[in-house]
């Protein structure tokens, strides 16, 4: 199915489900607007896809490269760039999610999706308009109706929002009650912008973080091969750099072609608690509460 059909098809999928993220009034669907009933707002569709925000500018270079080679790149960003030449061992995260809650029969929102759909019937919600997203807007101001979501799942996005105890608040929102969150945020991990970077959690970090939630599963995704590879590759290419983001860029892509194998020595350490606390990154499963009825917006 191309990109644009699947984007129809979400499209027709989630309509019943969206509200104004201003007021939590009820949308009316237009072939180019969708205006909000209550407040008035009018927010545009094109190409089946809503927009709720105006797409920002990237700020650095590096976030600017990773875009473009977002755009260029599609799929092949993710199964090539990311699981393979990444300095991170490549946690199965659609097997993970799998384990927990189907798209096929579940309302399931990828917060922070990139350009890559995990799942052929996952929705794709990003503040940039990449070809697979299905909704622009920002993550602490979701367009869904308080528990409409069954589960919410994000890779390596909390740590670039301002505000994530105030995201996961949404998420929260969001979900309905007994439905699935599944987060996987960095903890020994060196800064990368796209478009900011702000937070890191450790494991009692999440236990914070997702205070309001039932905790399934903790789990370290990598270990402490996967970190020493991070910040030897950092240094470097900092150290090749001269001071320029730029070059900086380059030498760190460059890096990670070269050095990538290494992450696969990281195997022995994945899923064992008592690497936690040297983990690059920490994955929650977590559950709203059966007996919560809390809603708002």
């Amino acid at each position: 199915m191309s990109t644009v059909a699947a984007r129809t098809r979400h499209f027709e999928r989630i309509t019943t489900v969206l509200a104004c993220p201003r007021c939590g009034g009820r949308l009316e669907f237009y072939p180019d607007v969708a205006p909000c009933v209550e407040c008035g707002a009018r927010f545009p569709i094109k190409n089946q896809r809503i927009y709720f925000i105006d797409v920002p500018e990237r700020a650095d270079d590096f976030d600017r490269l990773k875009g473009w080679l977002k755009k260029r790149l599609g799929h092949a960003y993710y199964s090539i760039g990311i699981r393979v030449l990444a300095p991170t061992y490549p946690l199965n995260f659609t097997r993970r999610m799998l384990r927990h809650v189907n798209p096929e029969t579940s309302l399931v929102v990828d917060a922070g999706s990139g350009n890559h759909r995990i799942h052929p019937d996952i929705i794709c919600v990003d503040m940039f308009d990449y070809d697979e997203v299905d909704i622009v807007c920002t993550l602490d101001a979701l367009p869904f109706r308080a528990g409409a979501v069954d589960a919410i799942v994000s890779r390596s996005v909390l740590e670039h929002v301002r505000a994530p105890y105030a995201v996961v608040k949404e998420f929260h929102r969001c979900t309905r009650a007994g439905g699935v969150g599944i987060h996987m945020i960095p903890f020994m991990y060196p800064f990368h912008a796209s478009p900011g970077d702000y937070h890191r959690f450790t494991h009692r970090g999440h236990e914070l973080l997702f205070a309001d939630w039932v905790t399934i599963e903790r789990m370290n995704p990598t270990g402490p091969v996967t970190v020493a590879l991070l910040h030897a590759i950092e240094t470097t290419a900092t150290l090749l750099s001269f001071g320029s983001e730029s070059v900086k860029s380059i030498a760190y892509l460059g890096l990670c072609g070269l050095l990538f194998p290494l992450k696969f020595l990281d195997a022995p350490f994945v899923g064992r608690p008592v690497f936690m606390g040297c983990a690059a990154s920490i994955l929650s499963v977590v559950r709203k509460s059966v007996d919560d009825t809390t809603s708002g917006i």
